[in-house]
């Protein structure tokens, strides 16, 4: 139920249009698009550049953030339907939510300036109500345990350049991509 709550936190009901406009308001949720429910003209896309070469993770939001710098729009369509969800294990939302926030620290131009602890702490209010609302309330601890471990991923991987290679590799859900980092580097 708590993933379920998630996908209608993330994707609600209401078709969007969001622009450079929409930064003051929307923050890093401007940028919010998912590759897994994403369609994109081809015209656009290439004379873009497309996808980033380089990035463990967000390379849809660095892409978006391109788009509408360029002046374009971002339209979310609740009509379009894709059935995506994730069960993960609390190691697996650590991860996850490490390789995100090293996307964000990353790319500063993009992510620089709109955090996204503001927007988790309103999906863990809007769930939390939620729960309750359906009289739920056995699921609040995997709620709070589950909030924990991916903010604990995420202050993790916004502090990734003062980690160690093997703590790094512990927590990251992509391997190979600091092993190529790594091997990169001169």
């Amino acid at each position: 139920m708590i993933e379920r709550i998630t996908r209608k936190f993330n994707y609600p009901d209401q078709e969007r249009v969001k622009t450079a406009k929409d930064l003051p308001v929307l923050g890093i949720k401007t940028y919010f698009a998912s590759n897994v429910c994403c369609a994109y003209r081809k015209e656009i896309f290439d004379r873009l550049g497309g996808f980033i070469a380089r990035a463990i993770f967000n390379e849809d939001m660095i892409y978006a953030a391109n788009v509408i710098r360029e002046g374009y729009a971002i339209v979310y369509a609740p009509e379009a339907r894709v059935i995506h969800s994730h069960n993960m294990t609390l190691a697996g939302q650590f991860r996850r939510n490490f390789d995100l926030a090293v996307s964000q620290a990353d790319h500063p131009e993009v992510f620089g300036g709109l955090p996204s602890e503001g927007e988790g702490i309103r999906l863990v209010k809007a769930t939390a109500r939620e729960l309750v609302r359906a009289g739920r309330f056995g699921l609040l601890p995997a709620l709070v345990v589950g909030s924990g471990c991916k903010y604990l991923g995420y202050r993790a991987g916004r502090l990734h350049r003062k980690l160690p290679r093997d703590v790094i590799l512990k927590c990251t859900m992509n391997r190979e991509y600091w092993e190529r980092q790594w091997r990169e580097q001169p």
